[in-house]
């Protein structure tokens, strides 16, 4: 009897001392997954399994460097009005010191903007279910876009600025602030 657990304490220990030294991807024959893999697997999972209620919806901070990261060219993405609560889809087209969007439903954007206008409009811009970024928007549709608008956007973020002055517009800064201060309201 001795002579089992014997054997069974040291089958342990060497098998304890084995798997630390070689971490599981190597310590496995059958996969080929990587630790950095399985870092994203495991937080994806437990993201999934969340209750949605846990999770927090937060507003991004962030200057227009970090955010033209954020929405590539070509990518689509949600916009909030402040004033309204009703959203519209936008693609990215352009900008540099600004993103450039064309709005991809322009009979809602009509009725949610009636007069086409230069003045600077709050606005939320979706970056996931849970994460938005303030935002301000010329909705006046001039310059370049493909056939499906009558041109594009600006939609300004913290320290973006404007192609004309190539400065950050004082009205879009107002509008941004105030996108940021409502955002509580609107995400009820």
């Amino acid at each position: 009897m001795q002579r089992k657990l014997f054997y069974i304490v040291i089958f342990i220990l060497a098998v304890g001392i084995f798997s630390s030294i070689m971490p599981y991807p190597v310590f496995s024959n059958y996969t080929n997954i990587t630790e950095k893999d399985m870092y994203y697997i495991n937080n994806y999972n437990e993201a999934e399994l969340q209750n949605i209620n846990s999770q927090k919806t937060k507003l991004l901070n962030i200057d227009f460097s970090v955010v033209d990261n954020l929405f590539p060219i070509d990518s689509t993405f949600e916009l909030i009005d402040i004033k309204t609560l009703q959203s519209f889809m936008v693609k990215r087209i352009g900008g540099k010191n600004h993103l450039d969007v064309e709005v991809q439903d322009q009979k809602l954007v009509d009725t949610i903007y009636p007069t086409q206008t230069w003045t600077r409009t709050p606005i939320l811009a979706k970056l996931n279910d849970y994460t938005y970024v303030a935002a301000s928007l010329s909705p006046y549709p001039h310059g370049y876009s493909s056939e499906k608008s009558q041109g594009h956007l600006c939609l300004h973020f913290k320290n973006s600025k404007t192609d004309g002055t190539n400065k950050i517009d004082p009205y879009h800064k107002k509008a941004i602030e105030k996108a940021k201060n409502k955002f509580e309201k609107v995400i009820e």
